[in-house]
């Protein structure tokens, strides 16, 4: 009887497939990964060739060295940015509140090349900024290179920062707080003292998340790098190169990347669980009401940074509705680009 009830559980089955769909789509492509990595076209056999030309070739290690460093000070923004926005919008009655958690959760919602592309359109060498500053004598900084890339990565990934850090303000309760200012604390330094370290476990989430992400992404550091040649996009030559990829090689080049972000999440996991808080939040905290001029200067960098991060979805937007032939944009509006999915 047991055996046969066994046989008819349904949860049972269901572990059996999500075992089953892990090994074939990620524990089966990871070790295929790692073992392709210890072979080479150019030695028979198992080899380290591929992982010695990688440390040993300055071609190759400096890529490593730019994609940490682009990860790292893309993390360190987002937290600037992010950090505050979910204090502001947790504590504060700013205006449009409800609309502008939206929109920063749309804007995570873009591809990494359409958004590449969306501020190339506006910031590029011939972009519509670009050229309406420069009307006015004014020139603006380079879109290309290291600093965009950090740029659009700091604009497309600090909701998750945003997002982690603000679900774990609205879960504090609001006791220890209000036990900090009875001894005596003000505002600036509770939050030192009492609700960013209460916080940290989810900052330190979101900032892995940003890390990750920023690390392994292609597309961005594709259109906007310009020679600003980082891991991934090298991954990518050395699969499609014109005189014959080397998918041996590409594979120790991937095994690197995720042995970088094996290493920071065991590193992030191991410093937060020293930190780790559990509570109930049998009051979470009240929404201060702000007037006047006070609220304005709460809103106001709240929504101009909500506005430059759904920027690439508005470009996307109001370039589906312009003419276009084989030959580029055109000047005018229709829905032609619409019809013609459909149609196809």
């Amino acid at each position: 009887m047991v055996t046969s009830r066994k046989k008819l559980d349904f949860w049972f089955w269901v572990k059996v497939v999500v075992i089953g769909f892990m090994l074939i789509f990620l524990i089966y492509p990871f070790c295929t990964l790692i073992t392709r990595s210890f072979f080479s076209t150019k030695v028979d056999g198992f080899t380290f060739e591929n992982y010695i030309r990688f440390f040993t070739k300055k071609y190759y290690y400096s890529a490593l060295g730019r994609s940490i460093f682009v990860s790292v000070v893309t993390t360190i923004t987002t937290l600037v940015v992010g950090v505050p926005i979910a204090y502001v919008m947790s504590r504060y009655n700013v205006w449009g509140k409800q609309f502008i958690h939206i929109f920063i959760i749309m804007s995570l919602m873009s591809p990494p090349f359409i958004g590449a592309y969306s501020w190339i359109m506006l910031f590029g060498r011939s972009g519509l900024v670009t050229n309406m500053f420069s009307q006015f004598g004014i020139h603006l900084p380079s879109i290309y290179g290291k600093l965009g890339i950090i740029l659009v990565f700091t604009f497309k990934l600090f909701p998750y920062v945003y997002l982690y850090t603000s679900g774990a303000m609205g879960s504090i309760d609001s006791s220890l707080e209000e036990a900090a200012e009875n001894l005596g604390s003000n505002k600036l330094r509770r939050l030192w003292t009492i609700t960013l370290p209460v916080v940290l476990p989810s900052i330190a989430a979101g900032a892995i998340m940003v890390f990750m992400t920023s690390l392994a992404d292609f597309g961005t550091p594709m259109l906007i790098g310009e020679g600003y040649m980082v891991l991934p996009v090298l991954v990518y030559n050395e699969y499609m190169s014109e005189i014959g990829g080397n998918a041996h090689l590409a594979s120790a080049l991937s095994v690197v990347v995720v042995f970088c972000s094996t290493t920071v999440l065991l590193v992030q996991k191991h410093f937060v669980t020293k930190k780790n808080y559990v509570m109930t939040a049998m009051r979470p905290p009240k929404e201060e009401e702000l007037h006047g001029v006070k609220r304005f200067l709460a809103t106001f960098p709240v929504m101009l940074v909500t506005f430059i991060g759904i920027l690439p979805q508005i470009v996307v937007i109001v370039s589906s509705f312009i003419k276009s032939d084989f030959t580029g944009f055109k000047k005018g509006f229709s829905l032609g680009s619409y019809i013609t999915i459909f149609n196809r």
